[in-house]
């Protein structure tokens, strides 16, 4: 018996050794059997794509590390030469990740994402349901442009500052102290929390006159308040819940934020690198294109999300704004504390620096550059360029060129203004050194997740072998035998499935995995691709439930405050309201945008089925009684 439990006990310290080294020979009959047959190259792609889904999923290997396997598995196994699958690793897409990850370190540098989400949370307010919105409206709008992770470590500090108890000033007057205690003795023997809190950042006689003024209004009262333990206990139990809500408010804000931009979360480039890769001849999705239906749908998911986090820990007195005498003392206690938190905060900034503004004006002119370079929501005669690119080569300019083009500035852009020559101030007798840039190498080398370009690059390299080796044509014809579901409901059940794979394993894996599948699932079934590759993409963001299943909520969970059950019970449902609004939201103004009611003449499924699609009307009997048929 002894023996047995020894031998397990190896062998789950070392399971990620025996699936690296099984996983390969469990699968190995699939190429060799069809070594000598003409779908060899079908079976050998087949073999790779398994090999990289089980150690995507489990991580036996890194993320990254796993994505860098086709470079030497698709040569080995015949599927496409190591110069063909490298090419893969430095696609324009790739570039367009780097360089939206350098202006996030820039961002990131110089505080600027800091100050806007402080200036956000003292814009509109800091009462306990303003201040959520404050925060997720705040971290949403970060997520957007940078890290979800990097947003949720700078958020949570603030947090758990204002909802953790206002730290005193241990260089305040000791008679400051002496006076709050007196005070609060006389009334209940009793310190609270919002006392505390706005005492920690005022003069002494400030402190007299709030106190005596707490004492004046509950006179007027019926009854004291905070007056025993079970009332305070109430109160404290208020404070855990309200926590509790501003922590998990953050983690989903952040992964829900990621949804609007191309460049929010590396699944959405991974997406449009797919679809340019199998449809070369389509217009593919640029940054306004993608904006135009993933910012409405962030935004819809962001206030759904706000009110059903406002019911589940302010309770729905709160959210009617009905509050008892009890919780508006607290609340307003509680507010007065975490305003002077945030203004504190805000104020070490100090004022808006040069480097702030520089780096502010390039964000601007980056995104005005992104909307406005080929606006291929305009359709003008003789498919000319509408937007800037109107002067250059048709198709030479890309979002990646632009990025760059505003990184390279960074690069040699002063962080102070000049002080040279004609620009030197009057009072400096000698020429001060060169400021340095706004961006260095040494920062962007430092904090670059070089990682995450072989992981996208791995699943570019994929979504490739699957097309070349011919993998692709077989999983449409499989797939043919779905064509008796309704687009409606196929989009339902592929947006569930990816949502809560999501919460087990990393959303680009499942994306790199599930995106070319997904492409021919729709040629098999005769739907415009799109169809189903954006609403996967975007549900592949809906990691509301596990630790596991993004960074942000990992960050949050390290938090005295928050247990896995609060996570899960919360996150649960709010993957079903994230579902439901974007299913709703692709039925509706998805059609129009990317012209879903009709399969394009760029679809390789084109030549086999009947383009009978009709224009699919405003109603939903409309939608449903435009189902396609397969012609075969």
């Amino acid at each position: 018996m002894a023996k047995r439990t020894s031998i397990c006990n190896v062998l789950l310290r070392h399971w990620k050794a025996i699936i690296l080294l099984v996983t390969p020979v469990i699968f190995s009959p699939l190429p060799i059997h069809f070594s000598s047959t003409e779908n060899s190259k079908i079976a050998a792609c087949g073999y790779a794509v398994i090999i990289m889904a089980v150690y995507w999923a489990s991580e036996a290997l890194p993320l990254p590390v796993t994505g860098l396997l086709p470079i030497f598995l698709f040569p080995m196994l015949g599927i496409q030469s190591a110069r063909d699958v490298s090419v893969n690793y430095a696609k324009d897409a790739i570039f367009l990740l780097i360089g939206s990850v350098m202006f996030a370190i820039a961002i990131e540098r110089w505080n600027l994402h800091k100050r806007i989400a402080l200036r956000v949370l003292l814009t509109v307010g800091v009462e306990p349901k303003r201040l959520m919105l404050g925060m997720m409206s705040a971290t949403a709008f970060l997520s957007m442009w940078i890290n979800n992770t990097a947003t949720t470590a700078m958020m949570v500090p603030t947090v758990e500052n204002i909802t953790g108890g206002i730290p005193t000033d241990d260089e305040s007057d000791p008679r400051e102290k002496h006076t709050l205690m007196q005070k609060t003795d006389e009334k209940t023997g009793l310190l609270s929390a919002g006392a505390s809190g706005r005492g920690a950042y005022r003069k002494p006689e400030d402190l007299v006159r709030i106190v005596e003024y707490d004492d004046a209004e509950d006179k007027t009262q019926d009854e004291p308040l905070f007056l025993n333990e079970e009332s305070d206990g109430r109160s404290r139990e208020q404070a855990d819940r309200m926590a509790k809500g501003l922590l998990l408010c953050i983690c989903y804000a952040a992964n829900i934020g990621g949804i609007a931009t191309l460049t929010g979360s590396s699944t959405n480039i991974l997406a449009v690198e797919v679809i340019e890769a199998l449809y070369p001849e389509s217009k593919g999705i640029d940054f306004a294109t993608w904006f135009f239906f993933g910012f409405p749908t962030m935004l819809l998911i962001l206030i759904v999300a706000y009110i059903y986090l406002l019911w589940l820990f302010l309770d729905c007195s709160c959210l009617l704004g009905c509050r008892k005498r009890c919780r508006e003392h607290w609340m307003r206690n509680q507010s007065s504390a975490a305003y002077l938190v945030v203004k504190k905060q805000y104020n070490e900034l100090g004022p808006v620096s040069f480097a702030e503004k520089v780096v502010l004006f390039h964000f601007v002119l980056l995104v005005l550059l992104w909307f406005f370079r080929d606006m291929k929501f305009l359709h003008l005669e003789n498919g000319q360029a509408a937007g800037w690119t109107y002067y250059f080569l048709r198709g030479y300019v890309t979002d990646a060129s632009t990025v760059m083009m505003i990184i390279i500035s960074l690069f040699f852009w002063p962080s102070r203004p000049p002080n040279f020559m004609c620009c030197r101030n009057r009072e400096d007798t000698e020429a001060s050194e060169p400021a340095p840039s706004i961006l260095d190498w040494e920062t962007v080398h430092q904090k670059m997740p070089w990682g995450l370009v072989f992981l996208i690059g791995g699943g570019y390299a994929l979504a490739d072998g699957i097309e070349v080796s011919g993998l692709s044509v077989l999983l449409s014809r499989l797939f043919k035998s779905a064509s008796g579901f309704l687009p409606v409901t196929l989009v339902l059940i592929v947006t569930t499935l990816v949502a809560f794979v999501t919460e087990l394993i990393s959303n680009a894996p499942v994306a790199a995995i599930a995106l070319p599948i997904l492409a021919n699932l729709a040629e098999g079934i005769c739907i415009h691709p799109f169809h189903l590759l954006v609403p996967a993409t975007i549900a592949s963001a809906f990691a509301f439930m596990l630790p596991v299943a993004s960074p942000p909520n990992a960050i949050v969970l390290q938090s005295d405050k928050i247990q896995l059950y609060d996570m899960v019970k919360s996150g649960f449902l709010l993957n079903i309201i994230g579902i439901l609004v974007l299913n709703i939201a692709i039925g509706t103004y998805g059609f129009p945008l990317y012209g879903l009611d009709t399969l394009p003449p760029w679809a390789k499924a084109h030549r086999f089925c009947n383009n009978t699609l009709t224009t699919v009307a405003t109603s939903t009997s409309a939608l449903l009684n435009s189902t396609l048929v397969p012609d075969v």
